[in-house]
């Protein structure tokens, strides 16, 4: 028997040293390695996750430009009341005291306003707060800026005046007027009558919220892509589709992110009804 052939292969040998020591080389790359991997997939998680806020925010903002011309237009009906009166208060003085009162009517509705839009426009703070639903509501109305009586569209709330969740304000605010715009859209679409109704209610300990309408409707093969990020059925001047296709997508990742759920049901013809579930923790106690 060679000694010698088993003495270089026994790893206290000098060949053997090299050889764990180039193994433990090897192992110590591979940990860094991986390490390195880990620490980048925390990085691209942490970047996937502040784009989705962006995408959030911006879409807010899309939101709110697609109002300012409805908005312009209110403002413009709350001055011409208020300048009117003023020019007839200047040539007869007894309507000085209605001058005012208007000015103030007017005011207040344009400074009402004003605070809804605001709101909106602020980045909502990261721990939920308790917050009523049937003032959001109204909040939600008051920022689209133009009185749905306008448009002959009549307007059902329907919330018990003490039901009030645990949520983050701003986001649920945003789903909501998502809601309403597409709604308004899609009853504007169609003659009188035109009717939305929002209503919301405690399914034991979980809140459920609707938007439904009387409008035109999703046509039956749109309902299951009506989520989908860039899809749109929105049509615009020359009839092709007009909308983004990010405002219900941007609505499902808000929902999603408050643990809760949202779906759609629809008659073509006859209207739409969406449904947005919030989990039971939403309740807060009266």
């Amino acid at each position: 028997m060679d000694q010698s052939a088993d003495l270089d292969a026994h790893p206290y040998t000098t060949d053997g040293l090299q050889a764990a020591k180039q193994t433990l080389r090897e192992q110590l790359h591979e940990g860094k390695r991986w390490a390195t991997h880990s620490e980048r997939l925390e990085q691209l998680i942490a970047e996937n996750q502040a784009l989705r806020q962006q995408l959030i925010r911006s879409q807010r903002l899309a939101a709110l430009g697609t109002m300012s011309a409805m908005v312009a237009h209110e403002f413009n009906n709350i001055l011409t009341p208020i300048i009117s009166y003023a020019q007839m208060a200047q040539r007869n003085p007894s309507m000085i005291a209605k001058a005012l009162d208007r000015a103030f009517d007017g005011g207040q509705r344009a400074t009402d306003i004003c605070r809804a839009i605001l709101g909106l426009t602020r980045d909502a703070p990261a721990e939920p707060v308790r917050v009523n639903l049937g003032q959001l509501i109204s909040d939600t109305l008051l920022a689209i800026g133009r009185d749905p009586k306008r448009d002959t569209i009549e307007i059902v709330i329907r919330t018990p005046a003490d039901l009030a969740i645990i949520t983050r304000k701003v986001e649920l605010q945003q789903v909501l007027l998502n809601l309403l715009l597409n709604a308004r859209a899609a009853v504007l679409a169609k003659n009188a009558p035109r009717r939305i109704e929002i209503s919301a209610s405690a399914a034991g300990s979980d809140a459920v919220i609707h938007v439904s309408d009387n409008g035109v409707g999703i046509p039956r093969e749109n309902v299951k892509r009506i989520f989908e990020p860039f899809f749109t059925t929105k049509p615009s001047p020359d009839g092709k589709p007009g909308g983004h296709g990010l405002g219900l997508a941007v609505c499902q990742e808000i929902v999603r992110s408050l643990k809760g759920e949202i779906s759609v049901q629809s008659t073509p013809g006859c209207g739409a009804i969406f449904t947005v579930l919030l989990p039971a923790l939403a309740i807060a106690n009266s």
